[in-house]
């Protein structure tokens, strides 16, 4: 980027309806910071897009400029992107509608939800997603990556019972993909590399909730729980270190 370049800037962000930050914005740290905090981020800009139309314009722009650009939720993976000096780093933290319709056990979320998130809008109705262990990964990047979720030895991958995906091209348009709509671009983006396109929002697999449980314990006192049947669930197990007792003194 180059003072050339400043008032294509302002004239993006006033395009969008989330937000664009420089260098010298106030914003700048907090937006480009990621999860692993180990991974100093550096891109030219930061957007954070609110709809998938904004994320449309923040990739004519980038192509307009020769700029690369990274889709990122959470910042789990920030490591494998590399030099952001040529890259727009967008952030999808801002893009967390939930649709839910139970009638027909279907939930479409945006690409900056977390799992957590889509537990606690499906729970009233009976209904789970194939999600993992932690509540705060992206529910996008953990689909599209396989999804090896609690109910994986009954329903396999999440990425293979994906439904459909709303996607942004490199050319700045947005799609809906199905296996009957585009199904070549949606086969692409359930595990294809992620660069096909800017995933704006999915719908992930979901189940009813009666066979699902999880247990956990201590490890001493570990038992099977018999409503989960080995068929249907998996297991996981942590072991956390604790601080030693406090010893008494005389």
């Amino acid at each position: 980027m180059t003072t050339e370049t400043g008032p294509a800037v302002d004239a993006l962000a006033e395009s969008v309806t989330g937000r664009i930050s420089g260098p010298t914005d106030p914003s700048w740290d907090a937006d480009r910071v990621a999860w692993n905090l180990a991974v100093d981020q550096r891109p030219c800009l930061v957007g954070r897009p609110r709809t998938a139309s904004d994320v449309a314009d923040i990739v004519i722009f980038a192509g307009q400029h020769g700029l690369r650009v990274a889709p990122q939720a959470t910042g789990h993976g920030a490591g494998a992107l590399g030099d952001l000096s040529d890259t727009i780093l967008l952030r999808t933290d801002d893009m967390r509608d939930i649709e839910v319709d139970a009638d027909a056990r279907r939930v479409r979320v945006d690409a900056g939800v977390l799992w957590g998130e889509v537990g606690s809008a499906l729970a009233p109705f009976g209904l789970v997603a194939l999600a993992g262990s932690a509540h705060d990964v992206g529910v996008v990047g953990y689909t599209l990556g396989g999804g090896f979720s609690w109910l994986a030895r009954k329903y396999g991958l999440a990425a293979s019972r994906l439904r459909s995906v709303e996607i942004v091209t490199g050319d700045g348009l947005v799609h809906r993909a199905d296996a009957t709509t585009d199904p070549d671009l949606f086969w692409s983006a359930r595990g294809g590399g992620g660069t096909t396109g800017i995933v704006t929002a999915i719908e992930p697999p979901m189940t009813p909730s009666g066979c699902w449980c999880r247990c956990m314990s201590s490890v001493r006192s570990w038992t099977p729980s018999p409503r989960c049947r080995p068929s249907a669930s998996s297991r996981s197990t942590w072991i956390r270190p604790h601080p030693p007792r406090s010893r008494r003194t005389a």
